[in-house]
């Protein structure tokens, strides 16, 4: 209270009405505190027997069954979004498995069945088929079902009809390859009895020490005035054909690499050739049978008897430019794969294609047939590699592994494995038994042109690459034994022998230098050796 002096009456004027104005001030603060009402909170008697944690009615405090109920529904809601994102990655995967069509024309058919519009202002081929990619992994299964009944009735979505020359060709593969692989599987329970696998990893021990020691270049020839895009020795070893940008194919005698025979083959880009697997001697040829084939940026295929300057026949059918083909080893068809995004085979003796084989969502690039001319490997620029069955038509082993554009596949004459080469400066070796990648090789420090096998026993692998070096693999522990330096430029191509000289091991190679090169392990300026001691 305020302390009022007691003689405050007597030192200040009276107010009107014979009061002192501190007298009615004091009095008015009595009134005003005795108007005011105070806030009780209880006694602390009270407050120990409330509930620990309730106050006010203005304070809810969750029981045990909110809790549990919060719970459930936090719990639900991760399950829901770990569902959710895994049907994402399982449905980008399958985006990238599935077999799309790649003519613009079946990719606007293929729209207008589910309903979709055919073309998009703006839209290009490219991004009209990832469109229609996105809507066929969209669609529910029963949804794909039911188009499927309507459109082609009981037949599977991503198989076509075939021609009847395909079925009989089918077949006749069939029992082409059948025998050989018996007699392969035979050979190899031999040898297995026969030889201990420590004695066998010796011999082709001694055989590469004998590689890493004598292997040099033997000779050097310019081989065009335009870079040289591969080279292929013929199956007797006689010959050593390449290709150019020029369009000029050129033969070769091996091991002196002298020109024996130039053909004009085409108006382009010579990508790739390949001898017939029957093909035997040296020019000048007789008879007009089909010893050579060669695949150009013209989109064609040209077959060659090398009796004329003019191709024997000429296959016609891919709408891009044409980088690989191969000959079945049984001789009569031709694999080819091309910037379309297909790989297609052809009748030799009809010059007729047989298959158009989609599947690939990038341009195909390598190819390489199995020993028993059963498979068929393909890869393309997307770092994808598939293996095709060509008795029954199916992918049978998809293979993406490669961060990177695949640019050369070829099967272990044994047929067990498969090796890979790829722009991600690395070669995979794929055991096709157990299906799956045993060895992941970094080879080189650029890109990879080629990978092939030793012919025969398959006891070396060659890879040829950007960096200007051709390497030399032992097939047993995936080491390097001799790395071939020589070339000025990107090696484009390498192949070995596929019988040896003389005892003599023989590797070519051709560059973007304009060069080819022959390798030995019998140098001209070194004394003779006898190479057949090691082998």
């Amino acid at each position: 209270k305020p302390h009022w002096p007691a003689d405050s009456d007597a030192e200040f004027d009276r107010a009107p009405g014979g009061q002192s104005p501190w007298r009615a001030a004091r009095v008015g603060a009595s009134a005003m505190a005795e108007e005011k009402s105070h806030i009780h909170y209880g006694g602390l008697e009270e407050a120990l027997s409330k509930p620990a944690g309730v106050s006010n009615e203005n304070i809810r405090m969750p029981t045990g069954g909110d809790v549990s109920d919060q719970a459930v529904e936090d719990m639900l809601r991760a399950r829901q979004q770990h569902e959710d994102a895994v049907k994402a990655f399982e449905q980008k995967a399958a985006q990238r498995q599935m077999a799309v069509p790649t003519s613009d024309a079946q990719v606007k058919a293929k729209l207008r069945e589910f309903g979709e519009p055919a073309c998009i202002f703006g839209e290009g081929p490219y991004e009209r088929r990832d469109r229609l990619r996105t809507i066929m992994a969209g669609r529910s299964s029963e949804t794909q079902h039911a188009k499927r009944q309507e459109a082609t009735g009981d037949e599977d979505l991503f198989y076509t009809e075939g021609l009847e020359e395909l079925l009989e060709a089918r077949v006749k593969i069939a029992e082409w390859s059948i025998p050989r692989a018996n007699q392969r599987l035979l050979k190899e329970r031999r040898q297995r009895a026969e030889e201990d696998p420590l004695e066998y990893e010796e011999r082709v021990d001694r055989f590469c020490t004998f590689l890493q020691r004598s292997m040099v270049a033997e000779v050097s020839q310019v081989g065009d005035e335009r870079p040289l895009t591969q080279g292929k020795f013929s199956p007797d070893a006689q010959l050593y054909c390449t290709s150019s940008w020029s369009g000029f194919i050129k033969l070769w005698k091996v091991p002196s690499c002298e020109p024996t025979l130039t053909i004009r083959g085409h108006e382009d880009r010579c990508h790739s050739i390949a001898w017939h697997p029957s093909c035997r001697g040296a020019p000048p040829f007789e008879g007009k049978t089909v010893r050579l084939a060669s695949a150009s940026a013209d989109s064609r295929v040209n077959l060659w008897c090398l009796t004329e300057s003019q191709p024997l026949a000429v296959l016609e059918g891919h709408e891009d430019r044409v980088n690989r083909v191969v000959f079945h080893p049984m001789g009569e068809h031709v694999v080819t794969t091309s910037h379309d995004m297909s790989w297609r085979l052809w009748d030799v003796e009809t010059s007729s294609e047989l298959l158009l084989q989609e599947g690939h969502s990038r341009p195909t690039y390598g190819v390489s047939m199995h020993p028993d001319g059963s498979l068929c490997a393909t890869s393309d620029l997307g770092g994808v590699v598939r293996v095709w069955d060509l008795r029954s038509g199916k992918s049978i082993m998809p293979l993406a592994a490669h961060g990177k554009q695949v640019m050369s596949v070829d099967f272990h004459p044994r047929g067990n494995m498969l090796a890979t080469a790829a722009d991600d400066h690395s070669v995979r070796i794929w055991d096709m038994r157990k299906r799956r990648c045993l060895h992941n090789l970094l080879a080189h420090n650029k890109l990879i042109s080629e990978v092939s096998f030793e012919k025969g026993e398959g006891r070396l692998m060659l890879t040829s690459s950007f960096d200007g070096t051709v390497k030399i693999w032992n097939t047993t522990d995936w080491r390097t034994v001799k790395v071939l330096i020589g070339h000025e430029g990107r090696v484009m191509g390498a192949d070995h022998i596929p019988s040896s000289i003389s005892g003599h091991h023989y590797i070519g190679s051709v560059a973007f230098d304009r060069t080819l090169k022959f390798w030995s392990t019998q140098g001209k300026a070194e004394p003779p050796v006898d190479a057949t001691s090691f082998m």
